[in-house]
């Protein structure tokens, strides 16, 4: 797997909108998935009403072995007061320093499209407590009712790309790339990879809106699921290192894997490492709540893959290439076993 052409895919992906509950619209994100997967060969369509999209790798008829998912939406803010260009945000968000300024861009649904409506800066400042949000057009407009992301065009430095969407474009590809790769297996069993919409939930905790819909609708699946995401870097794991597989979230308030599935991905990650170094680390701290956390309450959650991330919800955030073909080798060994389960 080229780096130039990882490289490519992510910046199809980082380039598409990807506004909370609307990802499937044309213009946003949910058209470029689509068109990777027919690239790969993958059929990716809609999952009934419910916002997302899916790929069924096996029998679509037999019962549901596992689900992989991983969400294709991004933080989002949207006007508060027009006269100030203040902002509220649509989703949990992390600022770094007190204040921190940024490119950015307004969307707005426009003859039968997701569209750029303006062009800007994003600034965010602290103010002893919630930030005050404000975004100033530079072309374009605001309006009332516009969505408001970040907007940064990816860099490729010494095989670190910086940008901001990585959280979740990551995961979105390692999923395409997976699916393709477990296809190729001719595995027995069928394993459904959901692409969800409005895991940037609102900032009350809530997270997953997406992903409780798409359990709305279905059976639990036999096994159980595996959430894909970005993971946020920390001391032992830095970009570079491969992926991370983890087995606890939300500092303990959020999904937690069965011990016989730490255990075989210990045992797993033993054994994939002596052949292939540095293709995965065990992360035995915390991650990040997701589409884990109601994923959980439906059915059971066997484990929390990702590729390091520096600096979430910035314009620099920053992952390794390399960290995306060794998670893709390490969710096809571990499903692999899952499915012997």
């Amino acid at each position: 797997m080229r780096q130039d052409d990882i490289f490519s895919k992510l910046e199809r992906l980082l380039a598409a909108p990807a506004p909370n509950n609307s990802c499937l619209l044309p213009g946003a994100v949910g058209g470029v998935i689509r068109e990777i997967a027919a690239g790969l060969g993958l059929d990716c369509a809609p999952i009934g009403s419910t916002g997302n999209l899916g790929i069924t790798i096996g029998d679509a008829a037999a019962p549901l072995d596992l689900l992989i998912t991983a969400h294709m939406d991004r933080p989002c803010f949207r006007v508060r007061d027009l006269a100030e260009t203040t902002l509220v945000p649509l989703c949990a968000i992390r600022v770094p320093g007190e204040n921190y300024q940024c490119a950015g861009m307004a969307l707005r649904f426009v003859e039968g499209r997701v569209r750029v409506a303006a062009q800007g800066e994003l600034r965010f400042q602290a103010n002893g407590g919630e930030p005050r949000i404000t975004f100033q057009a530079q072309r374009g407009e605001l309006r009332p009712g516009d969505t408001v992301m970040m907007q940064a065009a990816p860099r490729l430095r010494d095989g670190l790309v910086i940008g901001t969407g990585l959280d979740n474009a990551l995961g979105l590809l390692i999923g395409l790339l997976s699916a393709q790769a477990l296809r190729e297996q001719n595995l027995s069993g069928r394993i459904l990879f959901a692409f969800t919409d409005q895991e940037e939930a609102p900032p009350s905790g809530l997270f997953g809106q997406g992903a409780a819909r798409l359990a709305g609708v279905m059976e639990p699946p036999r096994l159980g699921f595996i959430n894909i995401d970005a993971h946020n870097a920390h001391a032992g794991h830095q970009p570079g290192a491969g992926a991370s597989h983890a087995f606890v979230s939300g500092n303990g308030r959020g999904s937690i894997a069965p011990l016989d599935r730490q255990a075989q991905a210990e045992k797993l990650a033993a054994e994939l490492n002596a052949r292939r170094p540095n293709t995965v680390r065990l992360n035995y701290g915390y991650v990040s709540r997701s589409d884990d956390m109601l994923l959980n309450l439906w059915t059971r959650c066997l484990g929390l893959v990702g590729a390091p991330l520096l600096n979430a919800h910035t314009t620099e955030e920053t992952a390794a290439l390399d960290d995306v073909a060794a998670t893709v080798a390490w969710v096809v060994v571990f499903v692999s076993e899952e499915l012997k389960c």
